[in-house]
């Protein structure tokens, strides 16, 4: 029997600027209501910031509650820390994906690709978006260009 894969990503600015405690509880709240309510049963997150980090911790809590929740690690590229860290990284997710990203695109580009991969291959997206630069904000806009499902965890969102 093949269970359908529903899968939420996360994109935020890197710094939560000493939120990172209330952002860390609305992650939580809205991660469980996609497992409990939407079905998601698959979280990417990528390893750039305070965000990041937050989301992996709060999904690697709720694992322990909801053991049938995956939590991938989606990267741009293979970093020699991954390698050199290698069972670390395997103890924090259950998977570590390279996305798919066409080889002629500038290095400069892969964390950008890297985050509409994320976006491509999900129904939702939680996010953290205060201002209206950068690059979280350019993955946000790009979410809401493909009709995805957004909740902003921010205590101030854009919109």
């Amino acid at each position: 029997m093949n269970i359908k894969v529903v899968r939420c990503c996360f994109a935020g600015h890197s710094d939560l600027f000493g939120k990172s405690e209330e952002v860390t509880k609305r992650i939580e709240a809205v991660a469980e209501e996609l497992i409990l309510n939407y079905g998601v049963n698959e979280f990417w997150v990528g390893s750039y910031g305070s965000f990041d980090g937050c989301s992996g911790c709060v999904i690697r809590e709720l694992k322990q509650k909801y053991p049938d929740v995956s939590l991938e690690l989606v990267i741009p590229y293979l970093k020699k820390g991954l390698i050199e860290y290698k069972k670390l990284y395997e103890g924090k997710f259950d998977n570590i994906l390279i996305a798919d990203i066409p080889e002629n695109k500038p290095r400069k580009f892969h964390i950008t690709s890297c985050n509409e991969y994320m976006v491509d291959n999900s129904d939702y997206v939680i996010c953290y978006i205060e201002h209206t630069w950068g690059g979280a904000y350019n993955t946000y806009k790009y979410a809401k260009r493909k009709k995805k499902q957004i909740f902003n965890v921010a205590e101030k969102p854009i919109e």
